[in-house]
């Protein structure tokens, strides 16, 4: 059986916590899982936190937390626990049930980042996801490298976000964009050249962690190490409590992985980024009775329906 999460679960999420997997990269490395406080902050505060979902049957039992702000298409699975074997009957019926959460919340894709060799990835094929990318996180380890001067980088301002929605539609593949939408300004920053944008670093924050993914224009490509170190730069300066700082890069930008590796930076590995479409609920309007054309004509009433339409 599974059922939300309530009060009667908190000893089973803290006890299960260190068993299960988290599938969401940016939460995993800038905040931690944190899956007890997640389930709690959604139970109390309903918005909040990480809805969490309960498998129990007789002594076994798992979980399972979603990520989705509300309005957004995008919902991720966060955390499942326990890890994935092919003896925990927990796990598919969980990914299930995630899905369906994440669409009846208005989600119409449900995003998961796993290892590609790791059992979890022929789990989230079974359940019906596939892959839309691959990235490879790198975390700065040691030094920064000198800064080579950071004319042209600055940090990014809401006037930013229809260049560097130019620049993400010129470079992200149709699928990618399919599933994720451009990026925002937000604490990020931008490197122009001959006042033409080439470069944006999407940043997000937390407290254990920042996370960076470059957006670099092709042609840039002969100053990319340049404009990284320049905009990391920028970055160091404002991580006065000394966050490690780590970056992702897609595939389709896969000539920056020697850019990092000559800055010094260590490679923790690479995921399959991995999607399942969901079906969204459409609510069509109730149909009312025509009235008479003419004269005292009557006419029949089209009796009110409600329809639902499952999209494929």
């Amino acid at each position: 059986m599974i059922r939300p999460f309530d009060w009667r679960d908190v000893s089973l999420v803290r006890q299960l916590s260190n068993q299960g997997t988290c599938l969401d990269s940016i939460t995993r490395l800038t905040r931690d899982s944190q899956p007890i406080n997640n389930a709690l902050l959604a139970y109390l505060m309903p918005g909040t936190g990480a809805p969490t979902l309960v498998w129990r049957d007789g002594a076994r039992a798992g979980f399972g937390q979603l990520r989705h702000r509300p309005g957004e298409e995008q919902a991720r699975a966060l955390f499942i626990a326990p890890h994935w074997s092919p003896d925990n009957a927990a796990w598919l019926p969980l990914v299930d049930r995630l899905a369906a959460e994440a669409g009846a919340r208005g989600g119409h894709n449900l995003i998961a980042e796993v290892d590609e060799t790791s059992g979890e990835f022929e789990a989230l094929r079974l359940a019906g996801f596939a892959i839309y990318a691959r990235q490879t996180i790198w975390r700065l380890g040691g030094e920064f490298p000198a800064a080579p001067g950071t004319s042209g980088a600055r940090p990014a301002v809401a006037a930013d976000a229809l260049a560097v929605g130019t620049l993400y539609a010129n470079l992200v593949p149709r699928l990618v964009q399919q599933v994720e939408p451009a990026p925002k300004p937000g604490q990020g920053y931008v490197y122009e050249r001959d006042g033409e944008l080439i470069a944006f670093l999407d940043v997000k924050r937390g407290p254990t962690g920042l996370w960076v993914e470059p957006y670099l224009h092709p042609e840039a490509d002969d100053r990319a190490d340049a404009i990284l170190t320049a905009g990391l730069h920028l970055l160091a300066h404002a991580n006065r409590a000394g966050r490690p700082i780590y970056v992702c890069v897609r595939r389709y930008q896969d000539w920056l992985q020697g850019v990092l590796q000559a800055a010094r930076f260590e490679c923790l590995g690479s995921q399959a980024v991995m999607v399942k479409r969901l079906a969204v609920r459409v609510a069509e309007p109730v149909l009312k009775p025509l009235p008479a054309l003419e004269g005292n004509a009557s006419t029949t009433p089209i009796a009110g329906a409600r329809i639902d339409i499952y999209p494929n």
